[in-house]
């Protein structure tokens, strides 16, 4: 009798085995059930918008991203430290999507479906490449592919990181598995290769090396602890070595992705100092809130707000543990069920970069983190209940009964809950329903409100948004506001408050340029300079705050300075105003043949602009 695919990858080293893929029917059968099982759970994602958290950092208003893909934009994204990472891949990915759908959400939706898709069916069969078995590898694939954890990450375009540095965690998997199977210069370049693909999508897969390890002890079997090697009669311990030396390349690469993410973060102004004790109570809290949200996916948000944990509280210690009694339990099955502790050490090892160690903003944990981890708990629930069904022939049956049962409900809450994603307003208001309160949420619910143009509703959550936590932020937007509707003292107040709690230097660069606006029509034009030159200090990249700079300098008649402003904000962000002002500037210094080149850049992106159409008429009739 012909033994099963499991049980030949149990018993022998997988780089001895004949593991040719065969892709017979079932396979594919099962990978277009899965894929078609994926995209009905998700296709009503593709008719959402953008959403008011994130998205326009990413994309929405995002003055390099909405040029779409080209060299100039190429280079940027490949150098830029925005969003505080360094991820040039996601950059291009937003910058193809916007060459291919301009602005329109639903585009830019469809192709993280997509993304969401191709690891669905790439999870499937790269388990069954590895263990040989076929439907407890579906399963997993079938639970990673509709669980609700999974909902934010497709869902939420500006987490086109998440899903697109693990399509190449796969593949770097993938090509792993066929190093291991041939081993060769090029097969491991080509590894190292998918793996730099992967953080330079995001850098959360710095652990991978380590856990590349995890994968040489089950299912490929290249570490034999407690024996010899079959093939060199080597002792497990110089295996042991070799295999973690084979991985330093590798961690040389998490290594240069962790320098460049710290440096990134450390121009993030949302850093705060946090207590240490404080910060690994939340790690330890972390660990078994995924845990519980994985088995009760219920009152799932967008943003969980951090709260200072004491490391001696109940929870903590219960879940402390909790995690230490899995742990020992893993180990002690390791030797006859070693998806146990590999699929638990994944968990654990995959979830470090993200836990909170090195805190960075104001959250306490994000259902998104959980994209990658839970694949090895997934790992370790189905290959135990299949086990089960071998040794209790007459429960045979449940374990499978049990497996549909919760790919079942999974996808039905799925689809539920994935109408919270409709808009900024839709997840504001989720969130805020189901978390404690919450200034993030309530100021995102005020931006989308007043996005619609319902303004005293969006005040209102502005306002409460600042009274849970005042925030440069929330002042700024009340300001801006106020601004908006001419109340120009009640603006004016807003944005000193704003000062008050200097947070992000991209905001308060929003409030001086705002501050030096009310002055300029208060006729303060000394103290509006001030301001102007402020935000250019805080922001010396904006565009914008340039050209406004420079319309107070050209009211001065301070026409030299004016140019040298619009001529940094047409280098920063080429715009049609924005040359139309330097072509101005440059006619009033009768600098002709450069105010008429400034005019023909101004129509060639803005074809209808009479005004410069005039203005050029002009000149070239003044020069025949």
């Amino acid at each position: 009798m012909t033994p099963a695919p499991e049980t030949i990858y149990r018993s022998q080293p997988f780089s001895r085995m004949e593991t040719k893929l065969h892709f017979d029917r079932r396979i594919l059968l099962l990978a277009l059930l899965l894929a078609g099982m994926t995209l009905a759970v998700f296709s009503p994602v593709i008719s959402f918008q953008f959403i008011n958290v994130d998205d326009p950092v990413y994309i929405s208003t995002n003055s390099h991203v909405q040029q779409g893909l080209n060299w100039h934009t190429a280079a940027w994204a490949l150098t830029s430290l925005e969003a505080a990472n360094w991820h040039p891949l996601t950059w291009l990915s937003h910058l193809l999507d916007v060459t291919l759908y301009g602005l329109n959400s639903h585009g830019h939706h469809a192709t993280s479906l997509l993304i969401h898709t191709l690891n669905v069916v790439l999870l499937f069969l790269l388990l069954q490449r590895m263990t040989g078995a076929l439907y407890k590898s579906a399963v997993v694939a079938a639970l990673f592919a509709v669980h609700p954890l999974a909902l934010e990450s497709v869902a939420w375009i500006a987490e086109r990181k998440n899903l697109l540095s693990t399509l190449f965690l796969l593949l770097t998997l993938w090509m792993y598995v066929e190093y291991v199977r041939k081993p060769g210069v090029l097969r491991y370049l080509l590894v190292a290769f998918l793996f730099m693909l992967g953080l330079m999508a995001k850098p959360m897969l710095v652990t991978l090396p380590l856990a590349l390890l995890l994968f040489d002890y089950w299912p490929l079997r290249r570490l034999g602890f407690a024996q010899k090697s079959p093939s060199s009669g080597e002792s497990s311990a110089t295996v042991f070595f070799w295999r973690c030396a084979e991985k330093l390349p590798l961690l040389l690469l998490s290594a240069a992705s962790a320098v460049l993410t710290m440096k990134a973060q450390a121009l993030d102004s949302e850093i705060k100092f946090v207590p240490l004790s404080s910060r690994i109570a939340n790690a330890i809290l972390s660990y078994g809130t995924y845990l519980w949200q994985m088995v009760w996916p219920s009152r799932l948000a967008i943003f969980y707000p951090y709260r200072d944990r004491a490391i001696y509280s109940w929870p903590i210690i219960a879940w402390l543990l909790s995690i230490c009694l899995i742990s020992a339990l893993a180990l002690w099955q390791i030797k006859k069920r070693p998806y146990l502790a590999v699929g638990w050490f994944w968990y654990l090892g995959t979830l470090v970069p993200v836990l909170g160690l090195v805190h960075v903003g104001d959250i306490a944990h994000a259902d998104r983190y959980t994209y990658v981890p839970l694949i090895g708990i997934f790992i370790a629930i189905v290959w135990a209940g299949a086990e089960l069904a071998d040794r209790f022939p007459a429960f045979r049956y449940a374990p499978i009964c049990a497996a549909g049962l919760a790919v079942v409900a999974l996808a039905s809450i799925t689809t539920h809950d994935i109408f919270y994603w409709h808009d900024g307003i839709a997840v504001s208001e989720h969130s805020l329903a189901v978390s404690e309160p919450n200034c993030l949420m309530e100021r995102a619910l005020g931006e989308a409100l007043y996005g619609q143009g319902r303004i005293d509703e969006a005040l209102e959550h502005l306002n409460r948004s600042a009274q849970i936590q005042p925030t440069d932020t929330a002042f700024f937007e009340i300001g801006t506001i106020k601004l908006l509707q001419k109340k120009l003292d009640e603006a004016k107040f807003y944005f000193e408050q704003a000062l008050l709690y200097p947070g992000d230097a991209t905001t308060l660069a929003q409030v001086h340029n705002s501050l030096a606006v009310i002055d300029m029509q208060q006729g303060s034009l000394a103290d509006a300079e001030k301001h102007f030159r402020e935000s250019i200090a805080l922001d010396p990249l904006s565009a914008r705050h340039r050209e406004a700079f420079g319309w107070l300098l050209v009211k001065e008649g301070r026409y030299d300075e004016a140019i040298a402003q619009y001529e940094q904000a047409v280098k920063i962000a080429p715009d049609a105003l924005a040359y139309f002002s330097l072509g101005s500037a440059l006619e009033e210094e009768r600098k002709l043949p450069q105010a008429a080149d400034a005019y023909r850049k101004t129509l060639a992106l803005a074809p209808g602009f009479e005004q410069a159409q005039l203005r050029l008429k002009v000149i070239t009739g003044n020069q025949q």
